[in-house]
């Protein structure tokens, strides 16, 4: 939540709204968010549930009804799935919304292939290297993945953060020496602050084609 809150300070998009599907992870992302950006004068104009497209009696379409205040809004907040996040954008494209830009958190790219998740194209979120192919200082590679299925799937986290667990183990007394110096982990880049703890920074993307591309953070 805190880094989605310094990325949207960092642009200046100091009005956002945030779309939120319920779970206990969402809830704590968002009073991260809300606390960091707050501090930074940003407001959050609306915290809404996902939209969902119905039919009425007769069997006519029904096109969710967006917040009054989403005009107003520089950015867009989605903290949910892929398959959530899909009929949300297709809602603000229909609400004259299309334009404004989109961020996410991590949960946005566990769903769906290329072919369905280019309606999540230009959407900035947040996920683990690991989780989204992307190099990491093991030189572990998707190949390699491919012949551990148990590596992926509902364990890929927890795999993740034990190769993270030796990475920083092998670490250790290079960062006695110079704490701040980063790695980059399957779970993201680590580092050690002076006072020993281990911090990680999750690395930003965006969906080009339905799929998941590095992002500079310092990009525009």
């Amino acid at each position: 939540g805190e880094l989605i809150a310094e990325r949207l300070i960092g642009k200046g998009l100091l009005s956002v709204g945030v779309f939120i599907q319920g779970s206990d992870s969402n809830t704590r992302t968002l009073a991260a968010f809300e606390k960091r950006y707050q501090q930074a004068g940003g407001k959050l104009l609306f915290r809404t549930p996902a939209p969902q497209f119905g039919k009425d009696a007769s069997g006519a379409p029904i096109n969710p009804t967006l917040p009054e205040s989403l005009p107003q809004a520089k950015a867009v907040l989605l903290l949910m799935s892929g398959d959530a996040a899909k009929p949300t954008r297709a809602a603000l494209a229909l609400n004259g919304a299309g334009g404004i830009p989109v961020f996410a958190g991590s949960d946005i790219s566990n769903d769906g292939d290329a072919k369905t998740n280019a309606q999540l194209n230009g959407i900035e979120f947040l996920q683990m290297p690991w989780l989204i192919g992307q190099g990491n200082a093991l030189g572990v590679t998707p190949a390699q993945l491919a012949k551990l299925p148990s590596s992926r799937g509902g364990g890929a986290r927890l795999n993740a953060f034990g190769l993270d667990a030796w990475l920083v183990s092998t670490r250790l007394q290079v960062w006695l020496g110079g704490p701040n110096t980063a790695v980059n982990g399957t779970t993201g880049a680590l580092h050690m602050e002076p006072d020993g703890r281990i911090e990680r920074t999750l690395p930003w993307s965006m969906f080009q084609n339905g799929v998941p591309q590095p992002l500079n953070a310092s990009q525009p």
